[in-house]
């Protein structure tokens, strides 16, 4: 805010400057005109801090010669290709960042109470005077009388001297005596601050001093404006009683007696009665008056000078020679300065990784999605609220970024880069302790030896493999950093898959993580039977109502939602409320059953479409999460050819809804959307056996393509398509067809009852499931663990039909109830897996 106000100042003061210069250089004398182009500027002022950098100059200019893969790099890139070790994810590797010495002084933090401070004292100011003066005027008692102009004058015991607020002139209860001319001179004087606004110009006028306290400009830009609304009302006193010599001692015996409050426009104060005494007699002439005709001239001759002042210049750059390559990309050899991670809140960070010959970014629990490195150092993140584009060059890779997301800036801290190789082996004992990963799970580290092991609320152990300086790998593509305070000590963990992204840990004490624990078992011992049961808890459904229509108004109630919900829902707020203002008023709503972590789940039926909402409500009575999916309306979508593509637009206006995108290609593919006007945007890459969803709208296209951006078919979204599976053998081909499939895959009820019966044990096939089944086994694993043991022995299972994504429909019947499954296979290996109800 501060830089932005500063900026703010600096470009009215040079439109005051050419303004000033202009008035010069054409020797303008004639205080009207003067009066017309300040009062322009001082509207300009007010609004620069709104309209600037609004009109935008781009200029192209020739690229930088960028060197190809043989040249060398400038030396700040070149130092950073050291050799590294090499982890097994991504080199999205890290090492804590460098510990500073002192006190660290947040100097905006500073500038900005200062500022507000000040600006705070003037504006108390100007409001208690405009205050007091209303009150004073209210009390003050109207004068009527045949000889008066036509205004509305009151006599106040509380002036000393005829002064002006507003369209109200107050004049002493001496005026009755006063001689006629003197009270001519008076009412000419005021009734001309009235009729051209002064009152109002000034009050103005002080609110941008107020504000650009700190610009010596707003401070002559007021005392400028008020020195010529008395030139000209006192040129009009004059004018009126034809005798400047009379009119001149008049001011100076209210100058002597008056004292004006901080918003009265008095007719004489001491400190300028002086140089308009002066002014008024050496004058060989009164100023002309200037009609509205001309002054909107005069506007309009300043508008240009206004508009360059709140512009800027943006410098594009082609994209360069096919050097790095036709779309301009860093080579991928040179990505290693650009792998970092990012905190953008208590527990949550913005990951930068790079996979092969790709770089991706990914924010905690939401997808991962390629970046496109430019050669000038700027990465660009395509989310599905807008491109995000931030540097990322090497000179930065310490400062923090700022994330454009859903119409906002969130503020990210570089918590962790690459990890360098250790010089020694640390000492495992400053490690050991608990971290806490949610409000209902921990992370407990101990140590065995020479070993390190780790162990999440309700999973099983884990040995970590050491990778460099505070940084630990296991399970092959997952990452375990240790972060340092001030004082080098360990105080934050954090972990990082493909399938869940990063996540930052506080460390705690015993008592806090036991107390967790307890709590996790509490709710885990209630899902059981809750599941078994498929019973609604008490005022679920009131609460998903009032939390429809909070959104809907933009206003939700933090106050019945835990804090980490309450974070959530207000980082995402403008986007959600964007959601169920497109969906319109709720018509219906239905309980569909209690999923396996303990939610309860709803469906519901919107003017606009429909959704289903997944809430878990805390034994405090306050919802501790909250999971929505938009489920569209009644158009079906399609599959189209990609001889459509150049034909193919998106519809503006239609209902929300979730699409999910299965990989059964066997390789790499690119899910891409395509715009109103046909252009690819929003490009994510989908590994092979891997699920990929986003939220969109009905009939809102977008492009399924090979690992090299080749057209494969096109997705229009809709009710027959959230699910959509992609195929070589059916590609292109119409939605529906895995419903055509009557009979279940070879061995899936097989491995359907080996998979129920690995979870009773709690010791799932993991090397019999892809890894995106093999991590949501691992989260789920103490819930449907528990599930299972409610329900009993295993005593049957029964095909009941084929799902969108190809995946079987099994009810497994149990000794005490029974539960619906749905299981993808192919080749012997588990590429989809879900428990309880699933629509």
């Amino acid at each position: 805010m501060i830089a932005t106000l500063a900026e703010a100042a600096l470009r009215s003061f040079v439109l005051g400057g050419v303004v000033w210069f202009g008035l010069t250089l054409f020797r303008v004398r004639n205080p009207h005109v003067h009066m017309t182009a300040w009062v322009v500027v001082l509207m300009a002022s007010l609004a620069m801090p709104f309209v600037m950098h609004w009109p935008t100059l781009t200029i192209d200019r020739l690229p930088a010669s960028v060197p190809v893969p043989g040249e060398s790099w400038p030396a700040d890139i070149a130092m950073l290709e050291m050799s590294q070790p090499t982890l097994p994810i991504a080199p999205g590797a890290v090492a804590a960042p460098p510990v500073a010495n002192g006190v660290l002084v947040d100097w905006w933090l500073v500038a900005t109470i200062v500022y507000a401070g000040v600006a705070g004292l003037l504006l108390l100011r100007l409001a208690i005077g405009l205050g007091l003066t209303w009150r004073l005027m209210r009390a003050a008692k109207p004068v009527k009388a045949a000889q008066l102009i036509d205004a509305d004058i009151r006599v106040s015991r509380d002036v000393g001297g005829p002064v002006t607020f507003g369209s109200t002139i107050l004049v002493p209860p001496q005026f009755a005596g006063w001689d006629a001319k003197k009270r001519l001179a008076v009412l000419a004087h005021e009734s001309a601050h009235v009729a051209n606004r002064d009152f109002y110009v000034l009050l103005l006028a002080s609110l941008n001093r107020a504000v650009f306290w700190f610009s010596p400009f707003s401070w002559w830009q007021l005392a400028r404006l008020a020195e010529l609304a008395e030139i000209i009302s006192d040129a009009q006193a004059i004018e009126v009683i034809d005798d400047r010599l009379s009119y001149a001692e008049i001011l100076l015996d209210f100058a002597s007696s008056v004292k004006p409050r901080p918003v009265e426009l008095a007719m004489a104060r001491a400190s300028t009665v002086r140089a308009r005494v002066e002014r008024i007699i050496a004058a060989a002439a009164m100023p002309v008056a200037v009609g509205w005709r001309k002054r909107l001239w005069i506007a309009a001759a300043i508008v240009p000078a206004v508009i360059v002042s709140t512009g800027m210049i943006a410098y594009r750059t082609p994209d360069p020679a096919p050097a790095i390559a036709d779309s301009g990309e860093v080579p991928a050899q040179h990505y290693r300065p650009f792998v970092n991670f990012y905190a953008m809140g208590p527990a949550s960070v913005f990951a930068i990784f790079r996979e092969g010959d790709e770089l991706y970014g990914q924010v905690t629990g939401q997808r991962k999605l390629r970046l496109s490195v430019g050669s000038d150092g700027t990465a660009s993140y395509p989310a599905s609220s807008g491109e995000i584009t931030f540097p990322v060059d090497a000179e930065r890779r310490s400062a923090e970024l700022t994330l454009r997301m859903n119409g906002r800036d969130i503020r990210a801290v570089r918590v962790a880069e690459m990890p360098a190789p250790a010089a020694e082996i640390a000492s495992l004992d400053q490690y050991v302790g608990w971290y806490r990963l949610a409000p209902n799970r921990v992370l407990s580290v101990r140590r065995d030896g020479d070993r390190l092991w780790l162990q999440e609320t309700g999973q099983g152990a884990t040995q970590v493999l050491a990778e460099g300086t505070d940084a630990f790998s296991f399970r092959g593509d997952h990452l375990v950093v240790f972060l340092r305070d001030e004082q080098a000590k360990v105080s934050r963990v954090l972990v990082q898959n493909a399938v869940f992204g990063a996540r930052l840990a506080t460390r705690v004490d015993a008592a806090v993580a036991q107390a967790v624990e307890a709590d996790f078992a509490r709710r885990l011992a209630k899902v059981s039977d809750r599941f078994r049961e498929q019973v609604p808890v008490a005022g679920s459904k009131e609460m998903v109502l009032a939390g429809i229509e909070g959104l809907r108004r933009g206003t939700p109630d933090y106050d019945r939602m835990s804090a980490p919900l309450a974070a959530k829902v207000h980082r995402y707020l403008a986007e959600m409320q964007t959601t169920f203002v497109a969906l319109g008023a709720v018509e219906s709503i239905f309980f569909r059953g209690v999923g396996p972590g303990g939610y309860d789940i709803y469906g519901a039926k919107f003017e606009n479409g429909t959704a289903e909402f997944r809430l878990l409500l805390e034994p405090d009575g306050k919802a501790g999460d909250v999971i929505f999916r938009a489920d569209g309306n009644d158009e079906l979508g399609g599959i189209l050819p990609c001889s459509e593509e150049a034909n193919v637009r998106g519809r503006a206006g239609t209902s929300p809804i979730r699409i999910m995108v299965y990989n059964e290609l066997g390789e790499d593919i690119r899910v891409v959307n395509l715009d109103a006007d046909g252009n690819r945007k929003n490009q994510s890459v989908v590994r092979s056996n891997m699920s990929w969803a986003a939220t969109t709208t009905v009939n809102n296209p977008w492009m399924i393509a090979d690992k090299s951006g080749r057209c494969l078919e096109i997705l229009m979204p809709g009710r027959q398509t959230r699910f959509h599976n992609v195929e070589a053998s059916n590609l292109g081909a119409k939605p529906g067809r895995a419903a055509r499939r009557a009979v279940p895959i070879a061995n899936g009820e097989e491995m359907l009852r080996r998979y129920i019966e690995d979870l009773g044990r709690g010791q799932p096939d993991y090397d019999r499931m892809t890894s995106e089944v093999a991590d949501i086994t691992r989260q789920q694993l103490p819930f449907d663990q528990a599930i299972l043991a409610r329900l009993g022995a295993l005593r049957a299972v029964s095909f009941r039909g084929v799902t969108a994504l190809d995946s079987d429909i099994y009810i497994a019947q149990f000794a005490n109830g029974s539960a619906e499954w749905r299981i993808g296979v192919r080749n012997g290996v588990i590429t989809k897996i879900a428990l309880g109800p699933n629509f």
